[in-house]
This record gives structure tokens, C-alpha cells and sequence, in this order.
């Protein structure tokens, strides 16, 4: 030592002492690893009761991701912190898909649809029953995705800890873990509760303390460990009074509010006025694409189309056995076996009492529903309103036979009994009352006979009534196309070739008789005023015929392989009758309908880039088109879900598709522009014509040259060979008009749908 330094002599005491602390202090992050990895697995165990089937691959996934964040991100960031966030982000956007959201959807940051999946979950997660066991994609990707939110929050709360984590920071990752096991068990009463409890607060226990204890210790703790827990299962059942302490239901009392659509489907015609918003109403999964319908509207009452049980046929309409029959045969094995499919329905955006299905639809197999037979055979009814989160299956048979076939079953005979309720019409006499209408019944297509009278004044006869009624003009134009047609399809036609001529609206006049005034006088209407002037023609023409009312097809989705419906598919259209295939679909409505206009991709991407339909994600309609063929109203709905959760969800939405975009790379060919390109139409819903090229594309962004000249550089990199891309202010100006009269809503969305590009190079 040297001189002048005075010497410290430290008791052997304190010495001791300090050893002593010094394991307390010591970090053995792998028992740390091992006890989250035990309590997270058994939270994992216990939500899997949520759902059946389990979806074990999934949940096993999300504990591969959470071991692999709690562990694997500190060594990270041992070598860089920014290395370790990274991977962190990395981690998190991986429990997207693996929880069930479209990895499609991921790569390509379909914020929208992807938060509208979400939100749809949400709205539907209320009026599920768990076990969960119904087919709704929505709902079950937001029940995984909670058990991932939990898990991920826990694992996070560790990889960002210090190596000697503090009694805080060990609660704040045990609380979701917590929640992960109990929020089940308030669901879904556990076997043996008081052995699960028992169980729980041992994991929990080694969480917290494992790793502090020292090994000359250990039995002693498990000792104290398992004494306190055998004392509190022997406690909890003098505790369980089975009254909530704290009622978890009352903290919604302000619930998240939800659109959710009705729809009255008798036509009324007029000028259309409820809101129609393009969110998803219904999901279904099909084999093929059809209409989906809710009901049949089969009477006419003067004035309207409306559902109402067929009139009884007429006492004369009887067989050679004397007896009166008004069941249609069914359609030939060999029709059924072909154009039958079974689906499945989730309702997601809307209420309904009618069963959404196809064409001829058997009864319908769905769990905790009833339903009863809706008043025409192959339609339903549920005991109690569908709304977001029904799900049934069920059996349609919907034909599309060739014009061959139905002109050779056009000359099959027709049972003239069972289809005199699909020939009639109730005729308005003036001063009469809509009560007192006559009832008139039409002589099938070329039989050479009058109407008949079936209700009315029996002074009367049924010609002269449909003549000097306001329909008289309209009988007259059936009976000369139905003349000058030689088959009941070839009359199909004519009356669709006829109508083809009138124009779409939909803002029609007013008038007294709307189908009369819409053949004659305004030629102009939208899908009620075609299917109900077209079903008025077939009658008094002698086909049977009646409309038809629910969803075209939709837009498939084909990462989750169903059809997505909106509000704005919304549709009326024509059934008419033909031996041997039953009732077959025909659609008088302008193909430049909304509802009917979505069905066609856009040629400028499947054409040029190669890519089909559900390639890069179907186009979606515009806003502000036919709409639903009655009056449908927007009511708000108690969804039961906390506003913050949908919050919370966004942001993670937002937050991963900030990381994706800087984390995938993008490519800047030709063709990965145009499909950005019609994604980014379609996310800021901008209506194009089915038959849109690039070049019409161009002229219509000429208001702004920048974006214009975005359009022609894409066309020329396509078509001229040339290799230079649109620059940064071309793409900004196009993202410019995208937004234009959206506000800001549809500033953000440009933003997502045409993100800045950093760099731009060229090709050859």
C-alpha cells in the first residue's frame, strides 16, 4: 500500500453480508423465459375454449411468437437496439395472419379492408354465443387476435426490459397473461374452477419469484407456495357467492355504436333517398356466384309489387281428376344434380327476418335458430332477427340453362292450375278502393283465350276491365310482342330487348301508375321500375313470371373464398317459370347499375398486368348507386363493444402497415404499378366503366396534367417500351385527385391507397 493512503479494513460481517445479497440480485433470465412460456400456454389453453373448433395451429403460433419476442428480441438488442425493435415489429406484424387475417391483405397494407374485417368481428362478437361455433371469418379472427393482443402485450413488456426486472414491471406482464386465462373462464365455466385457480396462481407465483429464489430455498417456497394456495382453494368456495363483486357488463354502458341496414323489399318505386354506404352487410361461401335473395314479391296490388301469399287458384282451374293443385312439379333430376350448391351465410351489417340464400333454398341448418317457411316455397324465415355474427348453411338450387334448352322447354306443357297465381294482376278501376280491385287471371302464352275474371264485379268482363283500365296501353304492348314471339323464351327476350332501350336513374318522377308511366311516358327508372314493368309484361303476356328481391353476387374476396356483399348490391330482378328447370333468373336492369356493374373486373389490370379478379383484390363499387329495392333504414345499434378496443385495434393496424411499408420491398414494374394503380381507385371507391382502358383512364384525370401524365407514363411504359416512370410529383398530383370531394376521411385514404415512393429508378 502506499505511504499516505490510509488502509480500510471492511468487518468480516459486512463481508458476509454483502455475499450474501449478491444472489438475490443475480438475473437468470432463462427461469424468467421458462415461467412466461408455462403461464402463457395455459392462458393460451384456456381461450382455445372460445371457440370450436379450437384453432389450435393458431394459438400455438401466437406462443411461438410471443416466446420468441420475450426471448429472442433482448439478444437483439444486445447487438443493436434498432436491430431488436425491428425484429419486435417484425414479430407483431407476423400474428396478423397467423391469427387469421389475410397475409394478402398484409402484403399489400389493405388498411381498409382490413379494418372493416376487424370492425365487423367487432359488431358481431356481441351476439355470439361461445363456445363460438359458427362460420363467421370476422369473429373468429378477432377472437384469436385478442388472445394475441395479450400475449404480445405480456411478451413485449419483457424483451424491453432491463436484465433485473423490478416487482412493476413483472406485474405489468403477468396482468394480460391474467386476463389471457380468466376472460375465459367468465365465458365459459371451467371443469374443476377451483383446480384451475389452484393452478393458475402457481404459474403465477413462478413468474414472479422463481427467479429470485435461491436453491437452498426452493423448498421452502414451494412449501409456502403450495400451503397459501391449498388455503385459498379451501376459502374460495365460501367466497364464490356466484354475484359478481364488479358487474364487467356494466362498463358497456356506452357501447360502440354500429350501422347496421334494413331492408323493406316491397318496390314502392320513386326517387331512392336512404343513405347506401358500401360497407358489408353479408359474407357468403359459394361454389359459384349467384344472386342472393331474400324474397319473392309475387303479387301485384295495382300500384306495387309486394310479398303476399299467392291468390288461391281459380275453381275452374282443375285437373282431369277433378281435383285443384297449385304445386309446381320440380325440376328434372338432372337439373337439380347440376345447378345445386350448398353455401353459407354470415351476417355481418344488417337485420334481417328474411333468410338470405339462392334461388329454391332448402331449410336452412344453423344452430340456436329456428325457421319457418316463408309464403313462397323455398324461401324462410327466422324465428328472430338475423344480425351481425348469424351464420347458417343452407341448399339452393338456382338454374342457368342455355337459350337452347328454354326454347326446347318453352314447348313442354305448363301446369296451367299451379301457375294461374303467377298470371294474375290486380287491376285499378277508377273510384274503387285498392281492396276492390278486380283480380284478373291472363290465358297462358298462345292459348288463344281471354282473361279471366277471379275476383270482381261479375258484371264485368276481364278484357274490357284490363282495357279501360290505366294498364290498357300495357296489355295492348304485351299482347303484340307476345304475338310476335314464338316461345315463351323468345317473348323473355323481346321484353328485354325492349327495356334495354330506357335509361338508368335514380331519381324518377313521381306518378300515380309508376310501371305504366315508366313503360310510356318518363323511360327512365332504376332495378324496381325494370324487374316490375318486365314481371307485368311476362303476366299479361302469359308467362309466369313474379320478381325477386336481395344482393347480386358481390365482390370475391379470395383470401378468405367467399362473397362479400354491400348494401349497394342491393337488387331487384326477374323469375320466370320453364318445365323441367323451375324458376330462372333474367335481370332487366342496365348492366351500368351499381349492383350489377361490380361483377365485371376492370380490363385495364386483368388485360394489362395479367391478373385476375382476385388477383390484387376485386374492384369495389362507388358510392351513391342502386341501392336496396325498397326503403331501407340506417338505425344505430348497441354493438356492446367498448369504443377504446376498436381503437386499440386500429392503431395496431396503423402502426404495422407504417412498418410493413418500410420494412416489404415494393417493386416498380410495369405491372406492379398498373395493379397498385387499381387498388388505389378502388380503396378511394372511383367508379370506372367495364370497358375503362388506359387511355380513357388519361383523358379523364385531364383537369390535373401532372396526374394525367402519371396515367400516360404507366401506358407508355406498358405499350411503348419505354422505361422511365411516373416521378414523385405526377404520383403525388394523381394522389391529389384521388382525395378530391372525399374530405378527410379521403385524404387518408389516398395516403394509404397511393403512398409516397422514395425512390424511382429505370428500366429497360
Amino acid at each position: 500500500m502506499s505511504a499516505g493512503v490510509p488502509t480500510i479494513t471492511v468487518p468480516a460481517r459486512l463481508q458476509r453480508g454483502r455475499t450474501a445479497a449478491a444472489p438475490a440480485v443475480t438475473s437468470r433470465p432463462w427461469i424468467r423465459l421458462a415461467a412466461f412460456g408455462a403461464l402463457t400456454l395455459y392462458g393460451l389453453g384456456r381461450w382455445a375454449t372460445l371457440l370450436h373448433p379450437a384453432p389450435g395451429w393458431r394459438l400455438a403460433g401466437v406462443f411461438a411468437l410471443a416466446l420468441a419476442l420475450a426471448g429472442g428480441v433482448p439478444l437483439l438488442r444486445r447487438l443493436h437496439r434498432a436491430v431488436g425493435a425491428a425484429a419486435a415489429v417484425a414479430l407483431m406484424l407476423a400474428a396478423l395472419p397467423v391469427c387469421g387475417l389475410s397475409w394478402h391483405w398484409v402484403r399489400h397494407v389493405r388498411i381498409a379492408a382490413s379494418a372493416e374485417r376487424i370492425e365487423t368481428g367487432l359488431q358481431g362478437l356481441p351476439g355470439a354465443l361461445v363456445p363460438y361455433a359458427g362460420h363467421s371469418v370476422a369473429i373468429r379472427l378477432v377472437i384469436v387476435l385478442g388472445a394475441a393482443v395479450l400475449a404480445l402485450d405480456g411478451a413485449a413488456v419483457l424483451a424491453f426490459a432491463p436484465r433485473a426486472l423490478g416487482d412493476a414491471r413483472r406485474a405489468a406482464a403477468a396482468v394480460p397473461l391474467i386476463a389471457l386465462a380468466i376472460v375465459p373462464s367468465t365465458l365459459v365455466r371451467p371443469a374443476l374452477p377451483y383446480l384451475q385457480g389452484l393452478l393458475l396462481f402457481g404459474l403465477l407465483a413462478l413468474f414472479m419469484w422463481g427467479e429470485r429464489v435461491r436453491r437452498g430455498s426452493l423448498a421452502a417456497a414451494v412449501a409456502i407456495a403450495a400451503l397459501a394456495g391449498v388455503a385459498g382453494a379451501i376459502a374460495a368456495p365460501r367466497l364464490d357467492q356466484h354475484t359478481p363483486w364488479i358487474d364487467y357488463r356494466a362498463w358497456t354502458a356506452t357501447p360502440a355504436r354500429a350501422h347496421l341496414d334494413t331492408f323493406d323489399w316491397n318496390q314502392t318505386y320513386g326517387p331512392l333517398h336512404w343513405p347506401h354506404s358500401g360497407h358489408v352487410v353479408l359474407s357468403v361461401a359459394a361454389r359459384t356466384a349467384d344472386y342472393w335473395k331474400a324474397e319473392d314479391l309475387d303479387t301485384f296490388n295495382g300500384y306495387d309489387w309486394v310479398q303476399a301469399a299467392p291468390p288461391t287458384a281459380p275453381p275452374t282451374a282443375r285437373l282431369a281428376a277433378g281435383t285443384v293443385t297449385t304445386e309446381l312439379p320440380p325440376p328434372s333430376r338432372s337439373a337439380r344434380a347440376r345447378w345445386t350448391q350448398d353455401i353459407r351465410v354470415t351476417i355481418s351489417g344488417m337485420e334481417t327476418g328474411s333468410v338470405i340464400a339462392a334461388g329454391y333454398a332448402a331449410q336452412p341448418a344453423a344452430q340456436l335458430i329456428g325457421f319457418a317457411a316463408g309464403a313462397e316455397p323455398g324461401t324462410w324465415t327466422a324465428d328472430r332477427p338475423l344480425g351481425p355474427g348469424s351464420s347458417y348453411e343452407i341448399s339452393t338450387y338456382s338454374p342457368r340453362p342455355t337459350a337452347a334448352q328454354l326454347i326446347a322447354a318453352g314447348r313442354r306443357r305448363y301446369p296451367p292450375a299451379a301457375l294461374a297465381g303467377d298470371l294474375t294482376l290486380s287491376i285499378p278501376q277508377p273510384g274503387e278502393a285498392p281492396s276492390n280491385f278486380p283480380t284478373i287471371t291472363f290465358a297462358r302464352f298462345h292459348s288463344g283465350q281471354p282473361p279471366s275474371l277471379f275476383a270482381g264485379p261479375p258484371n264485368l268482363g276481364a278484357q274490357s276491365v284490363v282495357t279501360q283500365s290505366p294498364y290498357g296501353a300495357v296489355d295492348a304492348l304485351a299482347r303484340r310482342l307476345a304475338a310476335a314471339s314464338p316461345t315463351p323464351y323468345a317473348y323473355v327476350q323481346s321484353v328485354l330487348h325492349l327495356l334495354s332501350h330506357y335509361t338508368y336513374t335514380q331519381n324518377p318522377p313521381l306518378r300515380q301508375y309508376p310501371l305504366a308511366s315508366f313503360l310510356f311516358t318518363d323511360r327512365e327508372g332504376y332495378c324496381q321500375q325494370f324487374s316490375g314493368a318486365m314481371a307485368m309484361l311476362l303476366r299479361m303476356g302469359g308467362v309466369p313470371a313474379r320478381v325477386a328481391a336481395g344482393f347480386t353476387s358481390g365482390t370475391y374476396d379470395a383470401s378468405t373464398r367467399e362473397w362479400d356483399v354491400t348494401d349497394i348490391d342491393a337488387h331487384a330482378w326477374v323469375e320466370v317459370w320453364f318445365p323441367r328447370y323451375g324458376w330462372v333468373r333474367f335481370d332487366p336492369t342496365p348492366v351500368s347499375a351499381p349492383a350489377r356493374s361490380g361483377q365485371a373486373a376492370i380490363p385495364i389490370v386483368k388485360n394489362l398486368a395479367g391478373l385476375t379478379p382476385g388477383a390484387v383484390g376485386a374492384p369495389r363499387r362507388a358510392v351513391g348507386a342502386d341501392a336496396a329495392p325498397g326503403p331501407a333504414t340506417h338505425r344505430r345499434a348497441q354493438a356492446g363493444v367498448s369504443p377504446w378496443l376498436t381503437v386499440a385495434g386500429l392503431a395496431l393496424l396503423i402502426a404495422a402497415a407504417c412498418a410493413l411499408r418500410v420494412l416489404v420491398a415494393r417493386s416498380d414494374s410495369a405491372e406492379a404499378l398498373l395493379a397498385e394503380l387499381e387498388r388505389a381507385l378502388s380503396r378511394t371507391r372511383r367508379p370506372l366503366p367495364g370497358d375503362v382502358t388506359l387511355a380513357d383512364l388519361e383523358r379523364r384525370f385531364d383537369a390535373s396534367p401532372e396526374a394525367s401524365g402519371y396515367i400516360r407514363a404507366l401506358r407508355l411504359a406498358r405499350y411503348g417500351g419505354r422505361g422511365v416512370r411516373p416521378s414523385a410529383a405526377q404520383r403525388r398530383a394523381l394522389r391529389q385527385e384521388l382525395r378530391r370531394g372525399l374530405g378527410i376521411s379521403g385524404a387518408m385514404r389516398a395516403l394509404w391507397a397511393l403512398p409516397p415512393r422514395i425512390h424511382w429508378r429505370k428500366t429497360s
